[in-house]
């Protein structure tokens, strides 16, 4: 059986449940042919997982476009349909991109930004907050802490002392 046979089958196949009759096709081979079809098999599911990338041109799109909302309020699947895609394909292809859901690299670029403007601006907390597309103070101090683990307040003080010194 030649690699393109194998693939053939696990191609007409995917989607179903014959893992019995893929069985009982190969119960009368010997170790060469499951192994030349174990190995069809997986570079297949290689292929598959492969095509749930984004590619450049998505990435660079997606990123752009959060970047360009960071102020306001933009939604997921807005940024898939810029992207040509679905919102959960697009959700999990950027994840493998990035290494972050949509939803929490818009979250860090967020906080990125804010503190940019804490350390270069004399903005309010709040301004600051609301410029990086916070609702309100409280609720840009409570994500800023969470994930830097100091108050904006404090943080600026901080590294205000630092490049003063």
């Amino acid at each position: 059986m030649r690699d393109m046979d194998v693939l053939e089958v696990f191609k007409s196949r995917r989607g179903e449940d014959n893992r019995a009759s893929i069985a009982s096709d190969v119960a009368g081979l010997g170790a060469k042919p499951i192994m030349t079809m174990a190995f069809a098999y997986l570079r297949l599911k290689a292929t598959s997982s492969e095509r749930t990338r984004l590619s450049y041109w998505q990435e660079r799109k997606a990123k752009e476009v959060m970047m360009e909302n960071l102020d306001c309020g933009i939604q997921i699947s807005t940024v898939a349909k810029e992207c040509s895609l679905s919102r959960s394909h697009f959700s999990r292809a950027f994840k493998k991109a990035t290494g972050y859901s949509p939803r929490d690299w818009l979250q860090l670029a967020r906080l990125t930004r804010a503190q940019e403007l804490l350390e270069q601006t004399d903005f309010s907390i709040s301004q600051v907050g609301l410029e990086c597309g916070f609702v309100d103070q409280s609720h840009f101090t409570r994500m800023f802490s969470r994930k830097l683990g100091i108050a904006p307040g404090k943080w600026r003080l901080r590294e205000r002392s630092r490049l003063q010194e």
